[in-house]
Parts: structure tokens; sequence; C-alpha cells
């Protein structure tokens, strides 16, 4: 098993050893936010609560640089690195935005809202912009949601090497962290709680090529970073707790085997607050 760097809801940024159980705290936000996106380039770790972008260094976890304290939020999520700028998900604004490595930004992309003849308003329409990658040339961005239904169909936006849309295809429900493992279409699927007029079906776990291969109670978890190695696939959340209590809740993570999809174990624990994002520790 790999160790892992964990962005988790107490703001810090953890690292773990699934094979132990060791884990601890090598960065800590100041900003009193969750901590996010997570991403390694290089020597450097970019994270991120959700309204500033940290650059440390992977050798001892200092702080190299830092953004402002964007107000209002732009509620960053999940974020990665090509071609030298670090490309982020700025969720609440419908919006990817593009840094240098220095953390300067240098672009803004606008994602076109599901009824693109109205404005992007937060939580009437907009798609909950969650993570962005790049796979053959193109760019895949996941969308939370598909449609102005919240707590329904998740789908993905895919866009040429310049963001501009070329489709958008539907995928699972309440959807994290959509990527490609051995070359198939990978997401978590997740279940609000009950007291949400959830609009899915009430299961929760991993989704592959729209089949959910590996499922956990959905009373019981909420899961937003996945990463994985050669053999195990790391599946990483939370205890589900109603959002007022969120920043109490504590982390759960399934560790599946990467052939079968099936669970070699599963770790809990109080010490780590519920995870947001997780990478494999280079």
């Amino acid at each position: 098993m790999s160790d892992l760097l964990l962005a988790t809801e107490g703001g810090q940024i953890v690292a773990f050893d699934p094979s132990t159980d060791q884990h601890s705290c090598v960065f800590h936000s100041s900003d009193k936010e969750a901590m996010m996106g997570i991403e390694a380039h290089g020597e450097q770790l970019y994270v991120a609560s959700l309204s500033r972008i940290y650059k440390l260094r992977l050798s001892d976890f200092s702080k190299v640089a830092e953004t402002e304290f964007y107000e209002p939020t732009p509620d960053f999520h999940q974020m990665q690195f090509y071609d030298g700028r670090l490309h982020v998900t700025s969720t609440k604004i419908n919006e990817i935005w593009i840094y240098d490595e220095d953390l300067q930004l240098v672009e803004t992309h606008v994602v076109a809202p599901p009824n693109p003849k109205r404005r992007i308003k937060y939580k009437k329409n907009y798609n909950h912009l969650n993570n962005i990658i790049r796979h053959e040339g193109r760019f895949y961005i996941d969308l939370n949601w598909l449609t102005q239904k919240q707590y329904a169909s998740s789908g993905v936006l895919v866009c040429d090497e310049n963001l501009e849309e070329i489709e958008r295809f539907e995928f699972g429900w309440e959807t994290h962290d959509f990527q490609f493992i051995d070359g198939k279409r990978v997401a978590i699927c997740a279940t609000s709680d009950k007291g949400r007029r959830v609009k899915h079906v009430r299961r929760s776990g991993l989704m592959v090529e729209g089949e959910l291969v590996f499922e956990h109670d959905s009373d019981e978890a909420f899961c937003k970073g996945l990463c994985y190695d050669d053999e195990f696939i790391y599946l990483c959340g939370g205890w589900k707790m109603k959002r007022k209590h969120r920043k109490k809740s504590n982390s759960i993570i399934y560790v599946l085997n990467r052939d079968d999809y099936s669970l070699a174990r599963k770790f809990e624990s109080t010490d780590i607050k519920a995870v947001k994002g997780a990478i494999i520790r280079p």
C-alpha cells in the first residue's frame, strides 16, 4: 500500500500510511476552512482551502507562496497541474481558474451552466464543478449537477485543449473525482443525507463505466477523494453528518483491490477529520 496525502475537513494536510495506520499533520491552514484540492508537481505540493491556494515544499511541507484569501469565496474544489499551469475548479461561480507555478492567476474560463440562456447562479443555475483532469488530449470536468436539479444526475463536460466545449454526458449521481483508471471512466457516487430531496437511487460507492462496482452503506459515509496505486484504489471521505456538524466528521477510507474492486480493508479515525481530497504521496 502507498502512503497518502489527505486534504481534510479540519484544514489540515495529513500524511497517512495505510499499511500501518500511522499518520501526522504536515500542514495546517489558518483559514478556518476545509482543505479541498491537493496536487503534487515536481518538488512542490499545491493545496487549496475553499478560498485560498498554497504552494508548499514537498520535502518539509514549508510554505513557499499563497494566493490572497478570496472574498467572496470561489469555493475551490479539486485541481490538476498540466503544462506549467495549475487548473482549479472554482465551484461556486462555475469557472476554471488557471495559475502559473508561482500562483499568479493567468486565465479564467466560464463553464456554461445547465441553462446557458440564464446567468450563473449558485445553487440555482450552476454545475457544482468538482474536478478537472486531462486524458488523451482532452479535458474532463466533473459536473456534480448535470442539470438544474440538485441531488440528481451528474455528468462530465468534455473540452478541447483550449477548454472549448465538445460534449457533455451523464455519469452517475452526486459524483466526485471523475478520472480514468486502466482506461475506464471512474467516479465516486455519493448520497446526501435523508433530509435532502434526493432524486436518485440511495446508493454510494465506486462507479466504473456506469456500473457501481463497489458499494458502501450510503448512511455511513460520504466520500469525495479518490486515488490509486498499482494494487489498490483508495476511496476517501468521512462519516455522514448534517452540514452544520460536518467539521466534526471523522475520516473513513475504503481500500479496494484494484483488480476486482473488492474491499481489502476499511480505515476509520477520530484523529483525522473527513477527507476532501487525496493523492498518492510522491
